[in-house]
């Protein structure tokens, strides 16, 4: 199985996932050969369209920020593919973002499904529910300055610019408010957040060695100040 959940997550956890999503789920997950992502899986079991509890609507906005932030890591690693020999390494690691905000979008559309099984804590997400308008509207200043920014460095302040706001706390949140064993146990889950923010933190000022002190303080932001 390909994707953020992998065959081998599962395998580690099937007693949680058997629990969450049942027995065909749990095998059809753990075939070697099956080249397809759990999410589709879920999708094909028509897991979304069982009846559960009320979700907030305002969660396939938080869905749509993640594949927003995918959408212009795209367009840079498109951009600098094009350029001199010299910019393909910001090829790839816009390449490697873009991959990585798919994935997170995949993970809470997991989510979804985990708390249609079973439960949504309200009360770990409503804090947030009034930050998304904010968001929304970053996330379209920055859609905007793309085609603008020609250098380097100029895209890669723009990625510390987006991942410095609170779209990735929201992410956290979904998490916790996840109702679901499967959300809480499954690594693909737990380290989604702190893989992608190390990848920056490490890549960044190999490419823009002047971003080293921004790359600092997006470090010590999302990680208490450790």
């Amino acid at each position: 199985m390909v994707g953020a959940i992998t065959s081998w997550d599962v395998l580690f956890h099937p007693i949680t996932t058997v629990h969450c999503f049942g027995w065909q789920i749990f095998f059809r997950a753990v075939f070697p050969w099956h080249r397809t992502t759990f999410l589709s899986l879920l999708q094909e079991a028509d897991v979304f369209g069982t009846a559960g509890p009320k979700l907030p609507a305002i969660l396939e906005r938080c869905i749509a920020l993640e594949l927003r932030a995918k959408r212009i890591y795209t367009i840079f690693a498109r951009a600098f593919a094009k350029e001199p020999v010299k910019t393909g390494p910001v090829s790839r690691f816009f390449h490697k973002l873009a991959k990585q905000e798919q994935e997170h979008a995949d993970l809470l559309e997991v989510c979804r499904a985990a708390a249609i099984r079973g439960g949504w804590k309200a009360s770990y997400f409503n804090p947030w529910q009034d930050r998304i308008p904010q968001l929304e509207e970053q996330m379209e200043e920055a859609e905007v300055s793309v085609s603008s920014l020609d250098s380097v460095d100029a895209a890669l302040q723009l990625v510390i610019q987006i991942e410095s706001s609170e779209v990735n706390q929201v992410f956290q949140a979904i998490l916790a408010a996840t109702d679901s064993p499967f959300v809480g146990k499954l690594k693909a889950f737990r380290k989604a957040m702190e893989t992608h923010l190390t990848y920056i933190c490490r890549r960044v000022p190999v490419l823009a060695p002047s971003l080293t002190l921004a790359c600092r303080e997006l470090r010590v932001r999302f990680s208490g100040g450790k």
